[in-house]
């Protein structure tokens, strides 16, 4: 298929929404048509076009379950103008996030595949049930278009070994495959790209990703040396409903006490925990808006999160010896000049500075933005995630 030109249809799923987008690749490279989000409200199932440098724009949608998407979105693109009449699309790519070394691969979907996803399931239910659901979707819709899986691991895979291991007896976790495979790569690998596209990529990076699933990572000459996320995405910082890293006596005792199956206390960690768990609220802006009406849950949820960032920050100091530079990519990195200005404030003995006028006023950067100041700081760079063009370039590598 090399030299050919695609449509891709990128598929990013979630617990409660799906992420779509629609690339053509061209002899230029890759081109965005638009993006489709679609997500579970407390009004109900809401859908949001995006096409290049126009107004965000309200989809009517007729089904009431995010799950039924894939169904309906070559329709939705076909509305929008997004896919002409005669066009088809061509590939699939989707987001893959699963523990174990097969999946430190972009692979095409086929039996085995999707074999070795069903088992995955059995160890890790919360991330792999709604790919799974997604993907048997995808391939009822678009029964003849190869799918391709991009793994959010693979990013990882340069991690030096004894940055993959826990304090397990070796034989059992090479037999078992429990290591620390990593995650939100996609994302940390689009910030690599867009460092490197400006001339802005020094030897040693910290990448920030601060969204609903957060993580810290170490980059040496573009590659990853270490990440929070170990086994699973559930490990390392605090998140908006997971509760990152924690003693597993600690579960042990509490999963005792409260009477919970294996199954619901991995429900417990990672939906009603954190952020949720601690200040009532997953909401980084409602969190926010309470504390400064002197909400005392509020301020200890956000001082907690502040905290196991820095710790994350300090560990990657180290591991890198020093950092050249500290991104904010994600969600909340893109859009809270608050929490960016509470990490950075305990920065300033690694020599990090936030130019505070310029950091209040990028809210939601539609491009790499620069945030530290000039003649004293080492740069602080806020960059906007772009999971969905880094997932279409890997499909088009896998498909060439």
């Amino acid at each position: 298929m090399a030299g050919a030109q695609l449509l891709i249809l990128v598929a990013n799923p979630g617990s409660s929404s799906r992420k779509y987008a629609l690339y053509e690749q061209t002899e230029e490279g890759l081109i965005s048509r638009s993006s489709v989000n679609i997500e579970t409200s407390d009004q109900g199932i809401i859908g949001t076009l995006i096409r290049g440098d126009e107004p965000r724009q309200t989809i009517d949608l007729d089904f009431t379950d995010v799950s039924e998407s894939s169904r309906h979105i070559e329709q939705i693109l076909r509305d929008a103008g997004a896919l002409k009449e005669k066009e088809h699309i061509d590939a699939i790519g989707i987001r893959v996030v699963a523990p174990g070394s097969y999946f430190m691969h972009d692979r095409t979907v086929d039996d085995e595949f999707t074999e070795q996803l069903q088992n995955a399931k059995s160890v890790a239910p919360i991330h792999v049930s709604g790919t799974l659901a997604e993907l048997s979707s995808l391939q009822e819709r678009f029964a003849d278009i190869p799918v391709v899986a991009i793994s959010d691991s693979a990013y990882h895979a340069t991690k030096p070994p004894y940055a993959w291991n826990y304090g397990l007896p070796i034989h059992d976790a090479d037999q078992y495959d429990i290591k620390r495979f990593g995650y939100h790569g996609i994302s940390v690998q689009g910030v690599v790209d867009a460092l490197w596209d400006a001339g802005k990529l020094p030897p040693k990076v910290i990448v920030c990703h601060l969204g609903s699933g957060s993580s810290v990572t170490a980059v040496f000459h573009g590659r990853s040396i270490d990440t929070t996320m170990g086994y699973s995405p559930l490990e390392g910082v605090l998140m908006a409903t997971r509760v990152g890293s924690i003693d597993l006596t600690a579960v042990t005792v509490l999963q005792k006490k409260l009477g919970k199956t294996d199954e619901e206390m991995q429900d417990y960690l990672n939906h009603s925990s954190g952020l949720l768990g601690i200040g009532q609220s997953a909401d980084i802006r409602e969190l926010i808006e309470r504390e400064s009406a002197g909400d005392h849950l509020a301020h200890l949820a956000l001082t907690t999160l502040v905290h196991t960032y820095h710790k994350a920050i300090g560990q990657m100091l180290v591991t890198l010896g020093g950092a050249d530079a500290i991104i904010f990519t994600g969600t909340v990195g893109e859009r809270s000049a608050i929490l960016r200005r509470r990490i950075v404030a305990h920065l300033a003995f690694a020599e990090f500075h936030l130019d505070g006028d310029v950091n209040d006023a990028t809210l939601n950067p539609e491009r790499l933005t620069v945030i530290s100041e000039k003649a004293t700081s080492k740069p602080i760079i806020v960059i906007p995630a772009n999971e969905s063009y880094e997932i279409a370039k890997h499909v088009t590598k896998v498909l060439n």
